[in-house]
């Protein structure tokens, strides 16, 4: 449970600490070389959309955290397909949109599952009821999420999702990682500043 988040989510203070300060074991961890992964010169949401916590970050921290990210920085989220109910039906339904091109309905879907689950709180009975659902709101027919679902690009892309398993395991999500190897421990954070001062500290190693 992240008990820091709302402090996070108010970023109203700095505790006076600057860049040259943040240091790893307290600030930060660099993973260890199982749990790290490659994203050269990106920020890395690790996440479920079935995860509170994750909801209010997508909400309140990510827009102001991609639009402070240094000239050059990729965001990118990786959907998780061990969170529970449903979560691969999820990831695929996710995936799909992504790899047939379109952030927007990608961005559709995340937003409505996340708001089925947390704000709705309805549950789905069944795997094709998730799907269903998800696909809607992406504006995504069945032919095409049937056509794409077992391409190999769609695998490859869980496949890669799924490295974020081990950064879960760590500190539960959702999890901030940067270049895919040191993951910022949120509960130091005490606001935007302060994450995009790490940020862009971390991106510089």
């Amino acid at each position: 449970m992240k008990k820091s988040l709302p402090i996070i989510l108010s970023a109203l203070f700095s505790m006076g600490v600057n860049a040259s300060n943040y240091q790893e074991g307290t600030h930060y961890q660099v993973l260890q070389p199982e749990a790290q992964f490659t994203a050269k010169s990106e920020v890395t949401k690790v996440y479920s959309v079935n995860c509170p916590f994750c909801y209010k970050y997508e909400t309140a921290v990510i827009p102001n955290m991609e639009k402070n990210l240094p000239s050059g920085t990729s965001y990118e989220g990786l959907h998780i397909t061990t969170k529970t109910p449903l979560g691969v039906e999820k990831s695929q339904v996710l995936a799909v949109a992504k790899v047939m091109g379109d952030d927007k309905a990608y961005k559709a879907a995340q937003m409505a599952y996340y708001k089925h689950f947390h704000d709705d709180r309805e549950r789905f009975n069944n795997s094709a009821e998730a799907i269903t659902y998800g696909l809607k709101a992406a504006d995504i027919s069945r032919a095409d999420f049937d056509k794409h679902v077992n391409t190999q690009a769609v695998t490859d892309m869980l496949a890669y999702w799924d490295q974020g398993v081990e950064v879960a395991k760590i500190q539960g999500i959702p999890a901030m990682v940067v270049n895919g190897k040191y993951l910022i421990n949120t509960a130091q954070i005490r606001s935007m500043t302060m994450l995009d001062e790490m940020i862009e500290q971390l991106l510089a190693k």
